[in-house]
């Protein structure tokens, strides 16, 4: 999520539907730039809760296994406090 704001109290939700294997290698490269957000089998979505519900699926939140789903996630605001160098 590219355009995530750490203090606007909303989840960044990022979805891909689905792809070729081939196709879906090809997005990598723009994950990793920033730039996957304007293909067309990508959306992405600014929530405050979201349900994920999908049998035998693993729910991942920053590249982090979670667990299965169903699991639901919503904000708690300023329930992190983030400190930075600078």
């Amino acid at each position: 999520c590219p355009a995530a704001d750490l203090e606007d109290g909303l989840l960044d939700v990022t979805l891909v539907r689905p792809a070729g294997r081939l196709k879906l290698l090809r997005l990598l490269p723009r994950v990793y730039r920033g730039t996957h957000t304007t293909v067309a089998e990508v959306s992405t979505h600014r929530v405050r809760a979201v349900r994920l519900v999908s049998p035998g699926v693993t729910a991942y939140a920053d590249g982090d296994p979670l667990g299965a789903l169903p699991v639901t996630i919503e904000v708690v605001p300023a329930a992190l406090r983030v400190f930075t160098r600078g």
